[in-house]
């Protein structure tokens, strides 16, 4: 069946099981479209179980005071009404942000990477029924699973300087404490473990992360490299290639990283650039 606004839905309301009776989200659609705000509010309390669109808003002033009487789960922002900057100046002039964002762009854009960055929840114009269930659906995953709502600040602030900056300098991973901000030049490399990461630096002990070596080969800067299967890593902190016992690279804390045959002609290339700079 289709939408009124045209998509291709799945006739099935939703995407919980149906002995599931989730939380009720109440959530906030703030964009400076009028038909976008009411167009997104349709397709959250048609489509979506669990979802009360408590109010919605158009420019900043009536969103933060909205925010301020509502206390609201989930805030759906647009992040480009209508200078680009408005979304962004109403995070920061927020105190804490003791809800779920989801940032809500027609542009796929640098903003985009800075967002899986900063494990920021996003959907593109024009909004797809499936996307925005599976949205729905982490977001009742995330808040009935945290009694004590973690204040997402600083992943916003990282995202937001990061597209400042046209820049992937830092990534920010939430953890049951708080969230851990990493610089993306402290990495010395990262290796893969199954479906999660081993984030390697020089003089620190390695981290591990949730998150998948594709996801960060999608992420990172375009110093990092892919030079196996199971590798990526930082070429600042190249110091040496070697072929001895096979291809590997040297890195500044000691580590030795293979290199697959597969990725060989790409770490040759990179070399050969970086000797001419």
């Amino acid at each position: 069946m289709q939408s009124e606004n045209g998509h291709q839905v799945n006739s099935k309301k939703n995407l919980f099981l149906p002995n599931m009776s989730p939380t009720t989200l109440n959530v906030l659609v703030i964009d400076d479209e009028q038909l976008a705000r009411e167009n997104l509010k349709l397709l959250l309390e048609e489509f979506c179980d669990g979802v009360n669109v408590v109010g919605m808003a158009g420019n900043i002033r009536d969103a933060k005071a909205l925010i301020e009487r509502k206390h609201p789960d989930v805030i759906f922002l647009d992040i480009r009404m209508p200078s680009g900057a408005e979304g962004f100046d109403l995070l920061d002039s927020l105190k804490d942000i003791n809800f779920e964002v989801v940032f809500v762009t027609a542009f796929k854009d640098y903003a985009i990477q800075a967002f899986k960055a900063n494990a920021i929840d996003y959907i593109l114009k024009p909004v797809e029924i499936e996307e925005l269930q599976k949205t729905a659906e982490r977001l009742h995953e995330r808040i009935s699973g945290n009694k004590v709502r973690q204040d997402v600040k600083p992943q916003i602030t990282s995202a937001f300087d990061s597209i400042r900056r046209k820049q992937i300098d830092r990534i920010t991973i939430p953890q049951k404490s708080g969230v851990k901000i990493i610089e993306t030049k402290n990495i010395s490399h990262l290796e893969s473990k199954g479906n999660y990461t081993i984030i390697h630096f020089t003089g620190k002990e390695p981290f591990l992360d949730s998150r998948t070596l594709k996801v960060y080969q999608e992420i990172l800067p375009k110093d990092f490299i892919r030079v196996h299967n199971s590798h990526i890593v930082n070429g600042s902190e190249i110091v040496e290639y070697t072929v001895e016992d096979g291809h590997s690279l040297v890195m500044k804390n000691g580590d030795m990283v293979p290199i697959s045959r597969t990725y060989l002609k790409n770490v040759k290339d990179y070399l050969n650039a970086i000797s001419f700079k």
